[in-house]
Formats: C-alpha cells, sequence, structure tokens
C-alpha cells in the first residue's frame, strides 16, 4: 500500500492461569525503542522526585509496587494542574511546559482521568504514544504538543515499526473527525513544521488524552486497585484482578462478537500475516461485517481495551464539541502516486456512536469513567440521531455526505495522511 498503516499499541500486561504471573505483549518503555535517559522530572521540587527517577526514568523493565509509586489519585484529593505537575517527565522542558499550559483551555474533566496514573511521560522518543501497567505511566507522544519548528526539530524522527501491516489487503480503514463538512482536526508534518498555536493542536491532543487516559481509567479503576497486593509489582497488582477491569465487564455483558473483523484487525493493527482469503475481501465486504456488529471504529476489534477507549474517546468528542467521526473502508488504488480520491469508499458511516446497538455500550463505558453524570449521558446519548451514510465516492469528495449540502472538492488534493493512521496516533 502506498499510505503508511501505522498503528499505536495500547500496551498491557495480562494475568494468566495456573496461579501464576506472566507478562504478556508488555511492550515496556525499551521494547517499544524508547530510551530515557535523556528524560528528567519536570518539576525538581516534587515529593515523587526520587520515585519517579527510579521507578520510571532507571528502569523500563522494572515494576514498582503500588507502595513504591501510587496513583496520583491516592495522593491528591483532588486532581489539578499541579498534582499532574509533580508527576511530569520529559526530555525537554518545553513538552511538560505545553502539557500544562493546554490543561487550562481542555476541558476540565480530564485532570480527572490522570488520576489512574502514576506518572506522565513526554519523551522525544515516544512514538506511537501508549499506556502500560509495567509502570502505570502514560507516555505521550511530543507531535501534539509542538508548535514552532524548533520545537518540532527536538523530536526523535523514526517510522513506526508497523507501517506496513497489511499491506496486502485490498482496503484500508479511514476515519476522521469532522463538524459542518470540515475536517476539524488539520494535519501537520513533524519532519516539514511550520508555525502552529495553541488551538490548531487542542483538539489533537484532547482525543489522544480521552484514549490513552481511559485505558488507565480501566485497567486502575477502583474496583482493581482497592482489592490489590500494594507490595506486589504493579503489573501483578493489576494481572490477578484483570476480572475487575471495566473493559472486562464491558464484555462480559455486551461483546462484539465478530470473528472476521477480529481476524482482520490483528493483520491491520498486529502484524499477523494476512491469508489468501483475506487479500480478496473488498472494502463493501468489510463493511457488510461491519454493520452487523456494534464498534465505532475497526481498530476497536483489536481487543477489548482498544473497543473500550474507542468508545470513550469518540463519546467525549461528540459530546464536548458535537464533532462527529467518519469510518470508512477505502480502496487501494493501482499505481504509485494518487490523490485522495482514489480512494474510494466503498463503505462509510458518520457518527456511527449514534448506532441504537452502541449507544448502551457507550454509556456502559461513560458511566463507569464518570458515574456521578449517569443521567448527563443518557440524555446525550438519546438525544443522537441516526448515523449518516457516507456516499461511495473519493475519500475526501466523500466528507460532504449526502444529508449535508455538497461543496467542490478539489479532485487533485494530496492525500491526508492522518486520515489513514488509527484514531489514537
Amino acid at each position: 500500500m502506498n499510505v503508511y498503516k501505522i498503528f499505536t499499541l495500547t500496551t498491557f500486561i495480562l494475568f494468566t492461569s495456573c496461579g501464576s504471573t506472566t507478562k504478556l505483549n508488555s511492550n515496556s518503555s525499551s521494547n517499544m525503542g524508547i530510551n530515557l535517559q535523556n528524560s528528567s522530572v519536570y518539576n525538581s521540587s516534587s515529593p515523587y522526585v526520587k520515585k519517579l527517577q527510579t521507578c520510571i526514568i532507571d528502569s523500563s523493565e522494572k515494576s514498582c509496587s503500588l507502595n513504591d509509586l501510587p496513583l496520583i489519585r491516592e495522593s491528591y484529593e483532588t486532581i489539578t494542574a499541579s498534582s499532574i505537575k509533580d508527576r511530569l517527565v520529559v526530555s525537554h522542558k518545553w513538552m511538560g511546559d505545553r502539557l500544562l499550559e493546554m490543561l487550562d483551555i481542555m476541558q476540565p474533566d480530564i485532570k480527572k482521568l490522570f488520576g489512574a496514573t502514576t506518572a506522565i511521560v513526554i519523551d522525544d522518543s515516544v512514538n506511537p504514544a501508549f499506556y502500560t501497567t509495567n509502570s502505570g505511566a502514560i507516555y505521550l507522544d511530543p507531535r501534539y504538543l509542538w508548535l514552532t519548528p524548533s520545537e518540532a526539530n527536538d523530536i526523535e524522527k523514526r517510522d513506526d515499526f508497523r507501517k506496513d501491516y497489511g499491506d496486502d489487503l485490498k482496503f484500508i480503514p479511514a476515519w476522521r473527525y469532522v463538524k459542518n463538512s470540515a475536517n476539524v482536526m488539520g494535519s501537520w508534518d513533524v519532519n516539514n513544521p511550520t508555525t502552529r498555536s495553541r488551538e490548531d493542536i487542542k483538539l489533537n491532543l484532547e482525543r489522544l488524552l480521552y484514549h490513552e487516559l481511559s485505558h488507565a481509567n480501566d485497567f486502575a479503576n477502583v474496583d482493581v486497585i482497592d482489592g490489590a497486593n500494594r507490595d506486589a509489582p504493579l503489573y501483578i497488582a493489576i494481572g490477578n484482578r484483570m476480572e475487575y477491569t471495566i473493559s472486562s465487564k464491558l464484555y462480559n455483558s455486551i461483546p462484539l462478537t465478530d470473528e472476521t473483523l477480529k481476524h482482520l484487525a490483528s493483520v491491520l493493527y498486529k502484524g499477523v500475516k494476512s491469508t489468501a482469503e483475506d487479500d480478496t475481501i473488498e472494502p463493501s465486504e468489510v463493511g457488510a461485517f461491519f454493520e452487523t456488529d456494534s464498534a465505532t471504529n475497526m481498530y476497536s476489534f483489536t481487543n477489548q481495551y482498544e473497543d473500550f477507549a474507542m468508545l470513550f474517546e469518540t463519546a467525549m468528542m461528540k459530546y464536548h464539541y458535537n464533532i462527529d467521526m467518519d469510518i470508512a473502508f477505502v480502496s487501494v488504488p493501482e499505481g504509485a502516486k494518487h490523490t485522495c480520491n482514489d480512494y474510494v469508499v466503498g463503505w462509510g458511516a458518520r457518527d456511527y456512536i449514534a448506532k441504537a446497538s452502541i449507544k448502551p455500550r457507550a454509556k456502559f463505558v461513560l458511566d463507569s469513567i464518570y458515574p456521578d453524570k449517569s443521567s448527563v449521558w443518557g440524555a446525550f446519548l438519546n438525544s443522537l440521531s441516526e448515523p449518516t451514510m457516507l456516499p461511495n465516492n473519493g475519500w475526501c469528495e466523500s466528507i460532504n455526505s449526502s444529508s449535508i449540502r455538497a461543496r467542490k472538492t478539489n479532485k487533485d488534493q494530496e492525500v491526508p495522511v492522518n486520515d489513514f493512521l488509527p484514531p489514537y496516533m
């Protein structure tokens, strides 16, 4: 394929049966290719300087206990910017400065979500962003934070190692956030940076935080942590209580079930080799499978954790900003050079979270993270009308949904590569 398929792999530790614990797919910072040796604790006056140094910076493989480095919510009654500042680890000071600046203009409910983490790491080598129960920290990609070319040049330039996953398939999962038939997230190239404003990065950063912090709130929710062994390494403490994760509870009641899509997701997002039969599947056929289940995005079929995070991210962006997510399966054009409309929509939809079978799943997720707003979530989801199907046009042209007044598009428009990346990169 001529468009990178770069996918952020959320990292986690699973507990195996037979009375033993094993790190499965832990992907700690070292085996994600991340080197934190040029990072430091952002706030030198933080009471957690030594613990952050030991548990986050010095040892990417060691897992400290909750007694060594407690969750942020266990140290502060109310999560504020100051609380978050005390747990920041950065490779460059501007990265910490920027996150704290952005907290002032982003949705205030984001701060509470940081309470389920032990630390926030922003390092020039992080790409893609991830959460891991090995450390209990989230690792943020500074590509979401830079404003000036000088800042962008501080970021390590390297390809994601998963860029070729699903290369032989005949379809690409596409997505974008839109409002009034316009892509609201923007697109900037860290390799050829131009100056950005805080408003330019705000929505993309919020989306990233809702996604990654939902993982922390899934694995380190109160039901998991209250019964956890506080002396054990964190991945064991959480791993022994996996049945109490919110995503496990969701899957015990309203799971995704389509086995074909789960298999294709393993090709697209885990690097499993596609079969000859997989390589014949048309975009419209994938869409037909997708319609029979209750996911907001193809990435949801990777595992229960990404399904949980996609439900939360999509719902929060719709709730706060009335922004719709477009999802589609587009064709892979022939030849080496293409314009955006050469990628033709075989199946696509706007605002799929409004689908009747998805609303109960979204409400379960929202209620679990913000239980004090249950009545708000019910009213919000009930207010959503049915999804709108996208026309079978070129990808950029299809942004003018059939229910919206059409406007002209540039037939030679460049391919918006970000639209072909997973929703949280």
